[in-house]
């Protein structure tokens, strides 16, 4: 999972301040929400050399931003260690996102990103929580324990934390949690599915689709794949595509499986490019075209497909050298095109066209 900084400008503890701290934070706040971002880090730092620790938080957060040039990482995160000694909340939250991810200028530290999320997570900041939770699973900066992990997990799960639930939704269907529960994965999946987790929205559309902890719906399966297929969830695009092309649930609508199809095919989803290319191999819901379908057929193969290749084959039987020649032609303009777009790659070096 990825964890990244995010600024954040808040005001949390400056009813504290002195007054003349409190005008300088609030000047610098005023100014940061204009986007004079030189102003507001002037100011700031004239409040953080007084000990304002908003100021303090802000100011290093800023400096880390990149919206006021270059500036030293190490002072910036000096800044915010000195408000997150004070108890800043968000500041310890963002000094263990900072450990946990690491950057050439400082060496990653899960020692210090576990001792920063839990100074947080202990004050209720409900993302430490989440945090925390996976380093204890995972055994980073502390020794593995997966019962104490899972409690921060349902702590920050129970406050709507969506990526905490779906971490508890994935830790009830791998036994994880203790024991397989897909009912237990399932109520979560779908707490953190409504708080709008893309990942969690596929979780459950498939769970409704296999029948696992909840009754076989496809019409609710297909409802929760186009919430996460709206979001760009190539998978998802999948599943509709291979609903509509299936007449799962529905109506067979070869029109569109292949508008879903080419939705997941851009985010290189080899099944999604497998199917196009027997689609236009077999004119379903569209004009019968072999270049096209060698085209998609060469795609996937070249993305892992096994099936792809030996259809690949068969299309080539069928084209003469030269048509081959400018199928493949095709492939390569739309891979080349379209390499630039978002996508997983299912090998563990990445695929190249050939």
């Amino acid at each position: 999972m990825q964890l990244v900084i995010r600024l954040v400008l808040c005001a949390g503890l400056m009813l504290a301040m002195p007054i003349h701290a409190f005008a300088s934070f609030e000047t610098g706040l005023e100014a940061a929400n204009k986007g004079d971002f030189m102003a507001a880090q002037k100011a700031w730092e004239a409040a953080a050399k007084k000990g304002d620790v908003d100021a303090q938080y802000n100011l290093g957060a800023l400096m880390l931003s990149g919206k006021v040039g270059q500036n030293d990482p190490k002072k910036a995160i000096g800044w915010i260690e000195r408000a997150a000694s004070k108890g800043h909340v968000d500041a310890s939250y963002s000094l263990g996102l900072l450990y946990y991810t690491g950057s050439k200028e400082f060496k990653q530290d899960f020692a210090r990103a576990y001792k920063a999320f839990e100074s947080a997570a202990k004050k209720g900041h409900v993302a430490s929580q989440f945090s925390l939770g996976v380093m204890l699973v995972n055994g980073q900066g502390v020794k593995q324990n997966v019962a104490a992990g899972m409690e921060w997990l349902k702590k920050s799960g129970e406050s709507g934390n969506p990526d905490a639930q779906f971490n508890l939704g994935m830790a009830f269907v791998s036994g994880q949690a203790g024991k397989k529960d897909p009912a237990e994965a399932f109520k979560w999946f779908s707490r953190s599915a409504d708080g709008g987790f893309a990942q969690a929205q596929y979780q459950v559309a498939r769970m409704y689709l296999d029948g696992q902890g909840v009754d076989v719906n496809p019409a609710n399966a297909k409802s929760w794949f186009v919430r996460a297929a709206d979001k760009g969830h190539v998978e998802a695009q999948y599943g509709l595509g291979l609903m509509a092309y299936t007449g799962l649930g529905q109506a067979v609508s070869f029109e569109e499986a292949q508008q879903w199809f080419m939705r997941a095919a851009k985010g290189w989803d080899r099944n999604a490019q497998f199917h196009l290319g027997k689609m236009y191999m077999n004119g379903e819901g569209l004009k019968a075209d072999l270049l096209e379908a060698y085209k998609w057929l060469d795609l996937s193969a070249g993305n892992g497909h096994d099936d792809a290749h030996f259809y690949r084959s068969y299309v080539a039987s069928k084209l003469s050298k030269s048509d081959v020649q400018k199928a493949h032609a095709m492939a390569q303009q739309w891979f080349d095109a379209n390499h630039s777009h978002p996508h997983k790659h299912y090998d563990l070096k990445p695929h190249a066209h050939h």
